[in-house]
């Protein structure tokens, strides 16, 4: 489904993505893992081409989005892009559009889709992430959870082969992540393919098949979930990961003390 052959990105002097290569088959849920500023959000940026890469490979589904350093013609590059969706950290929903506009949106705009069609596809979606109720209602009446599944199913609805999520759980209370990442579990369980950007080690763990750890803009291990998690090879993955689980340690003391003070 994807193919990455020696990807580089600088920002002036800085040298954000370095020699990256990686493939991600059909059904593959791929997990990129690391500390912030270490490449991650770049790449999935340049997937889609939100970002031009400087050098490099970028195949997807067997079409060149990028071949050493050379872009296609703009329709060649929107025909590639339009098989994946992609789902940010700040939800990016239209304030001024209900939850139903948002969805159509891009179908009826891009792909000219009849009426009664999309009708029926938003609310199917809005069904699978559990908010056909809210179909009508604006975002700003959302929970931030509710915001990032409407964001999921928008995505759904350009019927793509690969779904991009850049951490879509850091902007939600602890509370609120649970509900995005069941969905996300769901979409798994039926073999979307799926890359997905996050912090969130349990569903690194769980849900993907296949892990990566990004440094400095490099991949500095990649492997199962049971490569990475139990048998790390490198130090700093070792550090990364001892350095996440004790955040995660404090903050279910503190959640628990809370609870008792209540």
């Amino acid at each position: 489904m994807i193919k990455v052959n020696k990807l580089n990105k600088s920002f002036g002097d800085h040298h954000v993505l370095n020699d990256i290569s990686f493939t991600v088959n059909k059904g593959d849920v791929v997990a990129i893992i690391g500390s912030s500023g270490s490449g991650k959000s770049t790449l999935l940026r340049c997937l889609i081409d939100l970002e031009k890469a400087d050098s490099g490979d970028i195949i997807m589904e067997g079409k060149p989005l990028l071949n050493a350093g050379v872009y296609p013609i703009a329709q060649d590059i929107r025909a590639i892009i339009m098989r994946m969706g992609m789902v940010f950290q700040h939800f990016n929903l239209f304030p001024h559009l209900t939850v139903r506009q948002n969805l159509e949106l891009a179908p009826k705009v891009v792909k000219k889709e009849e009426k009664a069609q999309m009708n029926q596809r938003c609310e199917s979606y809005l069904n699978k992430v559990g908010l056909l109720e809210r179909i009508d209602a604006m975002p700003s009446t959302l929970s931030g959870g509710e915001k990032q599944r409407v964001a999921i199913a928008r995505a759904l609805m350009m019927n793509p082969d690969i779904l991009l999520f850049d951490e879509p759980t850091s902007a939600l209370d602890p509370e609120l992540t649970g509900e995005v990442l069941s969905v996300m579990q769901s979409l798994a369980n039926e073999h979307m393919t799926m890359v997905v950007v996050t912090h969130e080690m349990g569903f690194a763990r769980e849900v993907a098949n296949k892990v990566l750890f990004m440094d400095s803009g490099k991949i500095l291990e990649e492997g199962t979930p049971e490569d990475i998690f139990n048998n790390p090879r490198e130090k700093r993955t070792q550090e990364f990961l001892s350095s996440i689980l004790r955040e995660q340690s404090k903050k279910a003391t503190k959640k628990y003390r809370l609870k008792s003070i209540k």
